[in-house]
């Protein structure tokens, strides 16, 4: 009996496949680019930037333009943090999390990747997030001298970008520590948790990899994973998943803190000693240990 069911299930899945494949590369991949990054339209959520938040554009090499927001805490001993954002919401959008950083005591760039807000109006990539993640890095380096206080956050899919550039650009552009929050593994194994992921070979399609599990063995950056247990959006094992794959971080400064009751949006209604001490104290160590490695190898 089983088998007698097993085969329709099959033959749909094989069907799938193929028209998936034959429809076309250009407008599948068009497809997926649009679902991935689903950029809202809707502006309820939307607000100001905190009071003396700089906003300016930062040029591309093809004449594009990523927009972004600069808040400058007047402490000089005072880290500052690339934020980038998720799918969906501006910075408009998700302000709240940008409030919430420079209300811990840091300074902050954060930019709207092209596709978003105020930056170059065309259909974001996989490519183009990197790119443009590239370009917010190398403003933070020019507005924050010591790579000390240097630090790269992203939040779910802007984990993934913030994962890319601690695995291919910190070199180039050092910073002390990578802190990535209700980010997945990959796009592929999103897929594998909606209702179609069952079918063989669906997963081989995705063109927008966003793969952060095979890239974090390169990463030998200190690295803090947040991540909610109530996260509906995100399992929780794909940041455990990406804590196990992180193997080159040095010991003690890799570390996964499972927010209890908190969702995929991010701390609202988390306690401080659940939320911003873990990162305070991530900072912390971070910048000290990048600060003592630079002064043994120089």
């Amino acid at each position: 009996m089983k088998k007698i069911i097993a085969r329709p299930r099959r033959w749909i899945a094989a069907a799938i496949v193929a028209v998936l494949g034959v429809t076309g590369c250009n407008s599948f991949d068009a497809w997926q680019r649009k679902t991935i990054f689903s950029v809202a339209t809707d502006s309820r959520w939307y607000q100001e930037p905190t009071r003396g938040t700089e906003e300016f554009n930062i040029p591309l090499a093809n004449g594009d333009q990523v927009h972004a927001w600069y808040w400058k805490n007047p402490d000089p001993k005072a880290a500052t943090v690339l934020y980038l954002h998720g799918a969906r919401w501006n910075l408009n959008g998700s302000a709240f999390r940008f409030d919430n950083w420079t209300e811990m005591g840091f300074s902050v760039l954060a930019i709207d990747y092209r596709g978003f807000g105020k930056s170059t109006n065309r259909l974001p990539s996989e490519d183009t997030a990197y790119e443009d993640g590239l370009a917010a890095l190398k403003e933070l380096a020019r507005r924050e001298p010591d790579p000390a206080k240097r630090f790269v956050y992203g939040h779910s899919l802007g984990g993934a970008v913030a994962v890319h550039l601690a695995a291919y650009n910190v070199k180039a552009e050092p910073f002390a520590g990578l802190i990535v929050e209700s980010s997945f593994t990959s796009i592929a194994d999103m897929v594998r948790t909606l209702r179609w992921g069952w079918i063989p070979g669906l997963p081989a399609l995705v063109t927008q990899q966003f793969d952060s599990r095979s890239k974090l063995s390169r990463v030998d950056t200190p690295l803090l994973l947040l991540h909610g247990t109530a996260d509906g959006f995100v399992p929780l094992r794909m940041s455990e998943e990406l804590l196990k794959a992180a193997t080159s971080v040095p010991d003690g400064y890799r570390r996964l803190v499972k927010i209890e009751g908190g969702n995929h949006s991010g701390r609202r209604g988390i306690g401080d000693q659940f939320y911003r001490d873990p990162i305070r104290t991530f900072v912390r160590d971070a910048g000290a240990r990048y600060s003592a490695t630079a002064a043994t190898s120089g």
